[in-house]
C-alpha cells in the first residue's frame, strides 16, 4: 500500500513536529511505504491529500489530531468527487482530542510503534461520514466530518481550546468546557430532524457520527460509525445548578437519560437561529457566526485503515 503521511507539526501544541524523527523510525520499523510531508497552514491538509489522491497514493494518513484527521478526509473525497482517483485514511493520532480512533476496537493509540503498524498491514473497514452545509457570513460552506458536529456552547469551547497553548488532552477541554460556560449566552435555536422540529434556547446541539468528543467526553454513547445514521444530542440552557450536577455525567454517557436532554438517531438535521452560533467539526472551529447549518449522512462513504 502506497502511503502518503500528511503531518500537522502543530497538532498536540507542537508535540506532533516534535516527534517526527520518532515516527518516522516507526514508520520504517513497521516498513511501510510512505512518503511524508507537513502541512503548513490551516486548512491545508485538504489540499495535500487531494494531491496525494491525485498522485497515486493508495492511503493518505492523518499524523496530528482530529481537526488534522478532517482535513484529509475532506481531501480524499473531494479528489474522489472531482475523479481524480481515491483512498483509504489513515491514522497516526498525535493530537489534543483524537477522540476518532477511539472508535476503532484494538487500534493502538498509545505510542507511534503500535500506530505505524496497521499502515503496513492494511486492513480496512468502510464508515459513513457527515456532510453538512453552512450559512455563514452569507456564503455557503461544504465540508465533510468523520466524528462530529457541534454547534454551540460545545463549539465555543473549541475556540477556547486554542486560547489555551499551555494545556492538552482532556484538560484543556475541560478549563476550555468552564470558560466557555462563564461566557456563552446561549441563543434561540430551532433543530428540525427527521419530521420532527424543536425551538428552544439551547446550549448545544451536537450531531455525531462517534461517540466521543472533546478529548473524552462520551457525547452520544450509542453512536455507530457504519449504521448509515447520526446520533443528535441537544441540551437545552440549564441552571448552574444543574451544570455542576449533570456535567460529570458527560464522561460515561449518562447525560442522555435525563429528562432535559433530546436524543435521537437521525439521517438529516437541520439547526438554525436568528443570532450567530460557532460552528465546529472534528474538534476545529469552522465559523462562529452561522445562521444554519444543514447535515446529512453519507453511508459507508469512506475506507479507513486500522
Amino acid at each position: 500500500m502506497k502511503t502518503c503521511i500528511i503531518l500537522n507539526p502543530a497538532a498536540g501544541r507542537g508535540a506532533a513536529g516534535k516527534a517526527r524523527d520518532e515516527l518516522e523510525q516507526a514508520l520504517r520499523r513497521a516498513r511501510v511505504d510512505y512518503r511524508l510531508i507537513t502541512t503548513h497552514a490551516r486548512g491545508g491538509g485538504i489540499e495535500l491529500a487531494a494531491q496525494a489522491v491525485e498522485q497515486g497514493f493508495t492511503c493518505v494518513a492523518a499524523a496530528g489530531g482530529d481537526g488534522t484527521v478532517n482535513e484529509v478526509a475532506n481531501g480524499i473525497l473531494a479528489a474522489r468527487q472531482a475523479g481524480a482517483g481515491d483512498a483509504a485514511l489513515g491514522l497516526l493520532p498525535l493530537g489534543t482530542g483524537c477522540d476518532f480512533a477511539k472508535m476503532f476496537p484494538g487500534f493502538d493509540t498509545s505510542g507511534l510503534p503500535g500506530m505505524a503498524y496497521p499502515l503496513a498491514a492494511g486492513r480496512m473497514t468502510t464508515i459513513d461520514v457527515g456532510s453538512i452545509s453552512v450559512e455563514s457570513g452569507g456564503l455557503e460552506v461544504r465540508r465533510v466530518f468523520v466524528n462530529g458536529l457541534g454547534a454551540g456552547i460545545d463549539a465555543q469551547v473549541a475556540v477556547e481550546v486554542q486560547n489555551l497553548p499551555r494545556l492538552t488532552g482532556l484538560a484543556a477541554y475541560i478549563v476550555a468546557s468552564l470558560r466557555a460556560l462563564a461566557t456563552y449566552k446561549p441563543a434561540m435555536m430551532s433543530v428540525r430532524y427527521d419530521g420532527k422540529s424543536l425551538y428552544k434556547r439551547l446550549f448545544f446541539a451536537t450531531v455525531a457520527n462517534g461517540r466521543w468528543q472533546g478529548g473524552g467526553f462520551l457525547l452520544t454513547p450509542s453512536a455507530k460509525l457504519d449504521d448509515a445514521l447520526l446520533d443528535l444530542c441537544i441540551v437545552p440552557k440549564l441552571r448552574l445548578d444543574e451544570v455542576i450536577r449533570y456535567y460529570p455525567r458527560m464522561f460515561d454517557g449518562s447525560h442522555v437519560e435525563l429528562r432535559q436532554i433530546t436524543t435521537a438517531t437521525v439521517e438529516r438535521v437541520e439547526i438554525a437561529s436568528a443570532a450567530p452560533f460557532p460552528v465546529a467539526t472534528d474538534g476545529e472551529v469552522l465559523t462562529t457566526n452561522a445562521r444554519r447549518v444543514c447535515v446529512e449522512i453519507l453511508p459507508r462513504a469512506l475506507r479507513v485503515v486500522v
